[in-house]
């Protein structure tokens, strides 16, 4: 699953926690503190990804709920997504891959095709740039970044702790060698690229 998605996805699971008593706020998010009982991990990157859930998540989810029209696949892309889906299950059966019937095919077309749309339009708002390759498909890295910087700019969340900070924002910050050039939208966000095609598809 894209980052992006399984940000948003772990959004809900952080925004549930409740804080304890006497629990000191460590940082804000859409105007709601966080306190420190929120933050979870035995180490830095545990507390990373914690601290990435409680904050920078709810603010990347709550940009993008407003522009859903515009990031929502069509039932055209649904459609396609499921047919390729389908005949890859037929041409490929040494995959094992399982059929996949109504109504889980249109949520497994949401679940592969909708992270793509969204990397798309970040990365068409927030400046294009550089590429990470995902296991689920392409991230626009620096759009991403761009983004994120931004959201907190405007005060959408924040941590008082500088270190804290630098933990929760490494992911777009660190040196990454593994980046790769901007080949423009059409070709890094092909949603007839999500599934393998078969031969001579």
């Amino acid at each position: 699953m894209n980052p992006i998605t399984l940000l948003i996805v772990s959004a809900a699971l952080a925004m549930g926690a409740k804080p304890q008593a006497n629990d000191p706020v460590i940082g804000h998010v859409l105007g709601e503190p966080v306190h420190a009982s929120q933050i979870q991990g035995a180490n830095q990157a545990e507390r990373a990804d914690s601290l990435r859930n409680a904050v920078v998540s709810p603010a990347i989810k709550a940009y993008l709920e407003p522009h859903r029209s515009e990031w929502s696949l069509s039932e055209d892309e649904i459609a396609s997504i499921t047919r390729s889906y389908k005949a890859l299950v037929s041409c490929k059966p040494e995959l094992n891959l399982q059929p996949m019937e109504p109504p889980f095919d249109r949520i497994f077309a949401a679940m592969v095709g909708g992270g793509t749309k969204i990397q798309r339009f970040i990365y068409l708002n927030h400046g294009g740039g550089r590429l990470l390759f995902q296991q689920a498909g392409m991230e626009a890295f620096d759009a991403t970044r761009t983004l994120v910087l931004q959201l907190e700019r405007e005060g959408k969340f924040g941590l008082s702790d500088p270190r804290d900070r630098e933990l929760a924002l490494r992911y777009w910050t660190r040196e990454n060698q593994t980046l790769l050039d901007d080949p423009g939208p059409d070709e890094a966000f092909k949603l007839d690229s999500v599934i393998d095609e078969c031969p001579g598809g």
